[in-house]
């Protein structure tokens, strides 16, 4: 009897043993299943983030690409054909391949700098596109003076968006010369040649001649300083300043 109660007890200790072992060795499996779940998951939210950090770049970059692209120059309401009439006649390939800055931003910080000079609000009248000798573009921007009714601001930008004014006082002549009036390609040089030795001194040469809207572009030189010197004579006998860029 004894023995029947000790191989009961011996039984009843062996199935507690092995109902501990089933809980303990299914807790272990059901920790690392959960641990691969919640590394899924991590992976998961950390593969999400970074998507959602490589679209926000991607848009981004579209968005920097769609403000950067061409935008189409423009007049002003009601203008005088100021800069258009002093500046060659570009061809879309050539502007095309300029590396101006965006029209609109170019455009504010010419009105800014007019605007400083003068302390008044200057109306944009319009622009024009031009280049150097030496293939350097840049824009022209006229602004009626408003301390100076009838007279006009000419700035120029450059391809690294810096301005300058070049001329404060700019009158715009809409009388166009008849026949009569206007001068002959030698008078015209003459004048030209008159107001770089003026400007320069006796040391200029004559470096390039060609037909303008508005008459005859003249571009001298000293050949001591390198200084440049550019004009346009209209077909009146008029001598209209162009930017150096020197």
């Amino acid at each position: 009897m004894k023995n029947l109660m000790l191989t009961m007890m011996a039984f009843f200790l062996a199935c507690c043993f092995v109902f501990l072992l089933f809980i303990a060795t299914n807790q272990q499996a059901l920790a690392k299943v959960h641990e691969t779940i919640s590394s899924f998951s991590v992976g998961e939210s950390s593969a999400e983030a970074k998507d959602k950090v490589e679209q926000k770049d991607k848009n981004s970059i579209k968005a920097a690409i769609k403000e950067d692209k061409y935008e189409a120059p423009y007049n002003g309401t009601n203008h005088e054909p100021i800069a258009k009439l002093t500046t060659h006649d570009l061809n879309m390939k050539d502007t095309g391949q300029a590396n101006l800055p965006q029209f609109s931003k170019a455009l504010a910080k010419a009105q800014r700098l007019v605007n400083k000079d003068n302390h008044a609000s200057n109306q944009y009248n319009d622009y024009g596109i031009d280049s150097t000798c030496q293939g350097v573009y840049y824009y022209i921007f006229t602004f009626e003076n408003k301390e100076k009714p009838n007279t006009f601001y000419r700035v120029t930008v450059n391809e690294e968006n810096q301005t300058s004014i070049f001329d404060k006082s700019y009158v715009a002549n809409d009388e166009q010369p008849s026949q009569h009036e206007r001068i002959s390609p030698q008078e015209s040089e003459v004048i030209a040649q008159k107001h770089a030795v003026d400007e320069l001194g006796k040391s200029v040469v004559l470096k390039k001649v060609k037909e303008s809207k508005d008459g005859m572009f003249y571009s001298f030189q000293d050949y001591k300083t390198q200084r440049d010197y550019k004009v346009v004579v209209s077909k009146s006998g008029d001598v209209i300043q162009q930017p150096s860029l020197n």
